[in-house]
């Protein structure tokens, strides 16, 4: 009976047992039909929402058990002090570092000292036959027995007649052609010898030695060679015949010997060139002391021509202005340029030091450009310069004139003042003594004023009236007036006593 029963799937009424296929059906059904009991109606509803909020995974504390709760505020947790921390056990692979680093470096070195050792010694008395040259190098550098070697070390292909072996003339390995590196012999001294060599200084080649003589100078006779058909003797005249770099300036050397000569010049122009930013400041500064041994120039020239003188020309002071400019032009651009440099890096800008660097080289040019050359003041132009020059002639006629008057009237005074003096000295010649009679004018003798000398400003007023008193002697003894020529021949005695006197007083 039981197994008959069927198997009720789905939303069920619980009062009818009626089943539904949506929750919405089954509310729907259990309000129209069953809706005396609001209670079961209730429950079922609260049935149907806690169902729904565990189905999608939202369940919420009830209202009614949320509001018996009681309201408890936040209590934050007290923030713990650990204190400072040891830090734990280290290691440091600094030393272990260095000293691998310092191993591959000093093999390193060791390896190229030695090649450049035996590079000085190839270029010393250097043979310019190929076939001496040849017995040179193998005299050198100990080269590897052809036998011992079968396949190319490099790119491990066999030796036949196409691929011949040759030697490293460094270091005696043998490769073949397309693994040779070629060394030019100007090359090979400038590494060696740090002054620039010529193309004279490098010793010519045999090249232009027959082909015969080199095969004879090489002990080999067409006659050796049909007797004997070894493949040394072959390789031998195909490297005389074939061999073009052996003709040439160049040593044949292998990878190995090459990279390490090119790495050490790498380095050493490294550390020889100066960065890009070091030169494009040293053009800036050399522009900058340019700008400045202009504008003292300037500046002179605009004093001069601002007051109207004629030392310069106008022209070359408007020359020289539009020279200032281009070099203030050519210091911001130089700044512009070292400010940009490594923008276009966009993986590695320039950062930290270098980018504050390139920043302070800009802020400074600006300076200079703003208190320097900005304020540069302005010319005058050629109507203001000629009306310059014409107020400048005028005040030097002025003052020309003004000093002429003034000259006139100082030598004015001074004759009104000689003249007095000469009027008090006239009277103190003929002085009144009580044994002699007292003379009428009628009876007396003057000298005439046209022989008196002029006072001069650069003679003593003494010498100037012992000679006013000479000449009215010799006008006394003319007229043969001789009490007037004792008279004064008195007064000139005395006039030189006082002048000895005063000279020797000034003397001591």
């Amino acid at each position: 009976m039981a197994e008959n029963v069927p198997i009720l799937e789905g939303f069920l009424c619980p009062v009818c047992m009626t089943d539904f296929k949506k929750p919405c059906q089954l509310t729907k059904h259990f309000e129209e039909d069953h809706n005396d009991d609001p209670e079961i109606l209730k429950s079922l509803k609260d049935l149907f929402g806690k169902a729904k909020k565990k189905i999608l995974k939202q369940d919420e504390i009830p209202n009614s058990f949320s509001q018996n709760l009681p309201i408890r505020e936040k209590q934050q947790s007290p923030e713990i002090n650990w204190g400072p921390q040891d830090i734990g056990a280290t290691k440091s692979y600094t030393v272990y570092f260095r000293d691998i680093r310092n191993a591959k470096l000093e093999r390193y070195s060791t390896e190229t000292n030695k090649l450049l050792i035996r590079l000085d010694k190839l270029l010393l008395n250097l043979p310019s036959d190929p076939v001496d040259r040849k017995i040179h190098e193998r005299n050198i550098v100990h080269w590897i027995d052809d036998k011992d070697v079968k396949l190319c070390p490099n790119c491990a292909r066999s030796f036949h007649l196409a691929r011949r072996k040759h030697h490293c003339r460094l270091c005696g390995a043998v490769m073949c052609h397309d693994c040779t590196e070629f060394l030019s012999l100007i090359d090979a001294r400038k590494m060696t010898s740090p002054i620039s060599v010529d193309d004279s200084a490098v010793s010519p080649t045999s090249s232009e030695s027959p082909l015969a003589d080199r095969i004879i100078r090489a002990g080999i006779g067409l006659s050796k060679l049909a007797r004997s058909p070894s493949s040394g003797n072959l390789n031998s005249v195909l490297s005389l015949v074939n061999d073009r770099a052996g003709g040439e300036q160049y040593f044949r050397l292998c990878f190995h010997c090459k990279n390490l000569l090119d790495a050490r010049e790498k380095l050493k122009i490294r550390h020889l060139s100066k960065p890009i930013i070091s030169k494009f400041y040293e053009t800036m500064r050399t522009y900058m002391e340019e700008a400045i041994r202009f504008m003292t120039m300037y500046n002179k020239m605009w004093e001069s021509l601002s007051k109207g003188e004629m030392t310069y020309d106008l022209r070359d002071a408007q020359i020289l202005r539009i020279k200032i400019a281009k070099v203030g032009e050519n210091v911001d651009n130089i700044s512009k340029k070292i400010l940009a440099i490594g923008t276009a890096d966009i993986d590695n800008p320039p950062q930290g030091q270098a980018l504050k660097l390139h920043q302070m080289i800009r802020a400074s040019a600006m300076i200079f450009l703003k208190e320097q050359l900005l304020t540069i003041p302005s010319l005058p132009s050629e109507e203001e310069y000629l009306a310059l020059q014409e107020s400048r002639r005028q005040k030097i006629e002025e003052r020309i004139a003004y000093e002429r008057q003034l000259e006139i009237e100082e030598t004015l005074k001074e004759r009104r003042r000689d003249h007095k003096i000469d009027h008090k000295n006239s009277q103190n010649i003929t002085p009144v003594k009580n044994n002699e009679a007292l003379m009428e004018t009628s009876q007396g003798w003057t000298p005439s004023g046209a022989v008196a000398i002029l006072p001069s400003a650069s003679i003593d007023p003494i010498i100037e009236q012992m000679s006013n008193l000479r000449s009215y002697i010799k006008q006394a003894k003319a007229e043969c007036k001789f009490d007037e020529v004792a008279t004064l021949e008195s007064n000139l005695r005395e006039l030189q006593s006082a002048y000895f006197a005063m000279k020797q007083s000034n003397d001591g």
